[in-house]
C-alpha cells in the first residue's frame, strides 16, 4: 500500500472514530439534554395544547425517534419539515419549537416567521446563528447547545435533543416522570452498546447493495427513517425505508424485477402483535422467495421500548461507520449538501419561502 494510501486510510479511519465517539455519548447526552431544558417551559404565556418540532436533518430526526413514546402516551407532538409550520390553523395555545443546532436552517428560519405571524407562541433550540439573534430580539426563550467536543457531528446530537424536548414536555404536562425514564434509559443503553462484530458482519451483508428498511410501527418513522439517514450520510450511499403493513399493499410488487442493487432489511419487534410478526417474517420470506437479498435484524431487548430504538440505532451508527470504511469514505463530511446549499444561494427570509 502506497504512502498516500495509507495516509487516507488513516484519515478516513479518524473521521469514523470522531463520528462513532459522538454517537457512543448518547446515553449521557440524555440527561445533559434535560438540564438545558430547566426552567424554558416556565417562560410561556399560557398553557399549550399542542407542539410541533420544526426542524431538518438530525435536528429533525430525534423527534422522530420519540414517536416510540409520544404515540403511546398520546403526546400532541409532530414534526414539521418545510418553510411553514404544517398545521393549517395555529393559535397561542399551540407551541411552535424553532430547532437547527446551527441556528441558521433556512426553513427553520422561516417556520418561526410564520409562527410569529400566526400567534402561536414559540421556543428556540440552538447552538448559535440566526436563531439565537432572533431569539434575542423577540425575547422569546432558548435553549442554547453546545458541541461537547470541537469535532462533534451536529447529527450525532439525538441524546441532547430527547434529552431537551422530553424535559419540555414533562414541564408542559404531557411526559410525566420523564426525566427518571430518560436517566434508566441512559443506564440500560450503555450495557448494550458492544455491538462491533454483529455490524460488521451487517454491513459486510449490505455492502455494495442498496438497503430499504422496513419495519412495523413506531420503529417504521422512527428507526426505518433514521437509519436511512445514517447509511445516507455516513456511508454516503443511497437507501430507502417503508412501513409495514403498508409495504405489503403496493410496494413489494416492485420487486417483482429490477431488484437486483436492493437488500431488503426487516425490523423484526418481539413487541408486536403475534399478527404484525408473522407479517413481517412473511414478508422478508416472499421476497427471498422472488429472488431478492433479504436480512431480518431483531430490535434490540431492552426494559424500554426508548432504549430498544436507541440501541438498534447505534448498531446501525456503527453500520454506517463499518460501510464508509469499505467504501474508503470519511462519514463526517457532507459535500454534496454544502454545495447545493451554497447553489441555492443565500436565503434572504419569508417572503422568499
Amino acid at each position: 500500500m502506497s504512502n498516500t494510501s495509507t495516509t487516507n486510510r488513516d484519515s478516513i479511519t479518524q473521521g469514523i472514530e470522531i463520528m462513532l465517539s459522538g454517537v457512543r455519548g448518547i446515553p449521557d447526552h440524555l440527561t445533559l439534554g434535560t438540564h438545558l431544558a430547566e426552567g424554558i417551559a416556565a417562560q410561556l404565556k399560557q398553557p399549550i395544547k399542542r407542539v410541533t418540532l420544526c426542524a431538518l436533518g438530525g435536528s429533525a430526526f430525534p423527534g422522530d425517534l420519540m414517536k416510540v413514546i409520544t404515540d403511546q402516551l398520546s403526546i400532541p407532538l409532530s414534526v414539521s419539515r418545510s418553510y411553514e409550520v404544517h398545521h393549517g390553523h395555529l393559535t397561542s395555545e399551540d407551541l411552535v419549537i424553532a430547532c437547527s443546532f446551527s441556528g441558521n436552517t433556512e426553513e427553520s428560519l422561516s417556520s418561526l416567521d410564520d409562527a410569529m405571524a400566526r400567534g402561536a407562541q414559540i421556543i428556540i433550540i440552538c447552538a448559535g446563528g440566526r436563531l439565537e439573534q432572533l431569539a434575542q430580539e423577540h425575547a422569546l426563550p432558548l435553549i442554547k447547545l453546545t458541541k461537547p467536543t470541537p469535532t462533534f457531528q451536529p447529527r450525532a446530537g439525538s441524546g441532547f435533543f430527547i434529552g431537551v424536548l422530553s424535559a419540555l414536555l414533562e414541564d408542559l404536562g404531557f411526559f410525566e416522570g420523564a426525566r427518571a425514564r430518560l436517566s434508566a434509559v441512559g443506564k440500560e443503553l450503555k450495557g448494550l452498546m458492544d455491538v462491533n462484530s454483529e455490524a460488521r458482519e451487517i454491513a459486510t451483508a449490505l455492502n455494495g447493495t442498496i438497503p430499504v428498511f422496513y419495519a412495523p410501527p413506531p420503529y417504521a418513522e422512527s428507526l426505518g427513517r433514521v437509519v436511512k439517514i445514517k447509511i445516507n450520510e455516513n456511508a454516503k450511499s443511497p437507501a430507502f425505508w417503508n412501513e409495514v403493513p403498508e409495504f405489503n399493499h403496493n410496494e413489494m410488487v416492485g420487486y417483482t424485477r429490477l431488484h437486483q442493487p436492493l437488500t431488503a432489511v426487516f425490523f423484526l419487534d418481539p413487541l408486536a402483535s403475534a399478527r404484525m410478526q408473522t407479517r413481517v417474517a412473511q414478508s422478508a420470506q416472499t421476497l427471498s422467495d422472488y429472488g431478492v437479498k433479504t436480512l431480518k435484524v431483531p430490535v434490540r431487548a431492552a426494559q424500554d421500548r426508548l432504549t430498544s430504538l436507541l440501541a438498534t440505532l447505534y448498531l446501525f451508527d456503527v453500520v454506517s461507520c463499518e460501510m464508509a470504511l469499505m467504501a474508503d469514505v470519511d462519514p463526517n463530511p457532507v459535500v454534496m449538501v454544502e454545495d447545493f446549499k451554497a447553489a441555492l444561494g443565500p436565503f434572504k427570509g419569508a417572503d422568499q419561502a
